[in-house]
């Protein structure tokens, strides 16, 4: 799984923000500044965005900063989804956009709205579950949600209960309270917040009609743009299919595409993918190909792919599935 580079440089953000210092979780991420990232750049690993959300426990002290993270004014440079909540006509039109937009950052919509005859929930779903960063972005993400709903009016007894699939942390549940309010259940199968259904359709106080139109056609633009991306993937593919053995580089590509280099990474990026793991996959396809129909050696196929080396496409081959070439061409024969 891979997120926009702007999760991690809002993170930083945050951390100047709140009075913290980013400049010391970004070293642990081995990066040197927080401008070194691109919000339209290329995506990156999800295991960097965990390190990063490691890192920003470290260097706060806090195992709970997710309570203030996701309440922080840092939020308001989340690019085209954030001016979309406050002109928004009502919460049932912004958790659609939500689902609509999410792709933009990360690869799925980490708030997800159950209704059912008991009422309504919404079901939070980090990009990153597991560990302590997976509590980070999972209270991140759900005081977030308490926001939303605090916009439209919410009191205290309009949020039925929060939930949290892990044992209440020590010393620190009034934190919870304070942002969620008292009807709080740890050790939960999952996250979630059930509310009044009514506020769904309630009319948003801060609603801006011009306002609104201006953000979603920023925001359709932003989406169509990562949308023709796709083509521009397919693209590169076959680009990358007809040339093996030879491995372009990504600048002679992107001059055989009509494109600048930057904007065919840009592109490829906002698709959560890199020339790098294109040109793998291009490889791996192939490679297979070739294995399945059993007529060629594996040092012809390694050359077939560029390889130097049959140890090399040995290697390649094993990290990308598992098994080595033999065994997966035996095991397509059994």
């Amino acid at each position: 799984m891979r997120v926009s580079p702007v999760n991690l440089k809002i993170l930083a953000y945050t951390l100047d923000v709140e009075g913290f210092d980013a400049s010391e979780a970004l070293r642990q991420c081995g990066l040197a500044s927080a401008d070194a990232l691109q919000d339209d750049g290329e995506w990156l690993p999800a295991t960097l965005f965990d390190r990063m959300m490691a890192a920003a426990i470290d260097t706060t002290g806090d195992t709970a900063f997710g309570l203030v993270a996701g309440k922080s004014l840092a939020l308001m440079r989340y690019g085209a989804i954030t001016p979309l909540v406050l002109p928004t006509p009502s919460l049932r039109q912004l958790l659609a956009d939500l689902q609509r937009f999410a792709c933009l950052s990360v690869e799925h919509s980490e708030i997800d709205l159950q209704e059912s005859a008991r009422g309504a929930r919404l079901r939070i779903l980090p990009v990153v579950a597991q560990g302590r960063s997976g509590h980070f972005r999972m209270e991140q993400v759900a005081t977030s949600a308490a926001q939303m709903l605090k916009f439209v009016g919410a009191s205290s007894a309009d949020i039925r209960q929060v939930d949290f699939p892990y044992a209440a942390p020590a010393g620190q549940v009034h934190r919870y309270e304070a942002t969620f309010g008292p009807r709080i259940a740890f050790g939960r199968k999952d996250c979630g917040i059930e509310f009044n259904p009514a506020l769904l359709d309630a009319r948003m106080p801060t609603h801006d009609p011009v306002a609104y139109v201006a953000a979603c056609t920023r925001a359709e633009s932003a989406l169509a743009a990562m949308r023709a991306g796709t083509d521009v993937a397919e693209r590169v593919r076959q680009c990358l299919l007809q040339a093996l053995p030879e491995q372009p580089t990504v600048a002679k590509t992107a001059a055989q595409l009509g494109l600048p280099e930057r904007t065919l990474r840009r592109h490829l990026g906002m698709l959560g993918t890199s020339y790098a793991a294109l040109m793998q996959e291009c490889q791996q396809l192939v490679a297979e190909r070739l294995l399945a129909e059993g007529r060629m050696p594996l040092k012809q196929i390694a050359e077939a792919l560029g390889f130097l080396s049959v140890h090399s496409f040995h290697r390649a081959f094993r990290r990308w599935t598992g098994v080595t070439p033999s065994a997966w061409r035996e095991d397509k024969k059994a």
